[in-house]
């Protein structure tokens, strides 16, 4: 797929058919009551945009340790299944065709991971800021960021609007695609969440931010559909292969 600087691919055809792909300069939330795939979904995409096309890619992985978010990097690359991974349950021909390609490929990509619990909004724009000059001293730069998720961000229930105003600067500022995980209410059914459903006590959605709202995880697919304050896209069902944590 052809990248231009104002859309960067997720590497899920239909979503980027519907929305043109992650956009710079702009945020985009992934919201999900829990248990319906955000970290998945966002794994998906930091491996597009990190391993497939090379772009450097910073995630922030609040919730999960950098040797989880690896196994789900290695399960998802590979279509092994996590759990076999964990357990080291595989052939010899498996780990030589399957798993060391992929480490191999993991560890030649510009993916650059911090696991720090429990984040200050104020680290992560320190860190995104550092690593964008750092590399920009090697004729690249950073564009993406991924954030999983967002209420763990240190003092998100309190400072929202200050968190959202800050990595909204950081997005403008250089002119990278910010894509945060959001959990949304538990609600009993598969039915589509609603801003209202987000786990906030005041979000301040802009017009141009994007919503991506995961939901219906079940038969091996997921339901997702993409709103912005002023517009609805129709929903897009997806395969979700749950084992090894592949969307596509």
């Amino acid at each position: 797929m052809h990248i231009n600087k104002h859309f960067i691919p997720t590497g899920i055809q239909s979503l980027d058919a519907a929305i043109g792909g992650l956009e710079t300069g702009k945020l985009t939330f992934v919201a999900s009551k829990p248990g319906q795939g955000k970290t998945a979904f966002l794994v998906n995409i930091v491996t597009n945009t990190a391993v497939t096309h090379h772009l450097p890619t910073l995630m922030f992985s609040i919730e999960m340790s950098r040797n989880n978010l690896y196994e789900r990097l290695v399960a998802k690359t590979s279509h092994i299944k996590i759990r076999l991974l964990r357990n080291r349950d595989f052939s010899q021909e498996e780990y030589k065709q399957r798993i060391l390609p992929t480490l191999d490929n993991l560890q030649k990509s510009p993916l650059y991971i911090d696991d720090t619990a429990a984040i200050h909004i104020d680290r992560i724009c320190q860190q995104t800021y550092r690593l964008y000059k750092e590399l920009s001293q090697t004729g690249t730069i950073v564009k993406v960021v991924a954030i999983d998720y967002f209420q763990l961000i240190k003092e998100a229930q309190t400072e929202t609007n200050r968190i959202l105003a800050k990595l909204r600067k950081l997005a403008h500022d250089l002119q990278i695609a910010i894509i945060v995980t959001i959990q949304c209410k538990r609600h009993e059914g598969n039915i589509q969440p609603a801003l209202s459903d987000i786990r906030l006590p005041i979000i301040d959605i802009q017009k141009e931010d994007k919503i991506i709202f995961l939901y219906g995880n079940a038969n091996n697919t997921i339901k997702l559909s993409v709103c912005t304050a002023e517009h609805k896209s129709n929903t897009l069902q997806i395969p979700f292969d749950k084992d090894s944590g592949y969307i596509g």
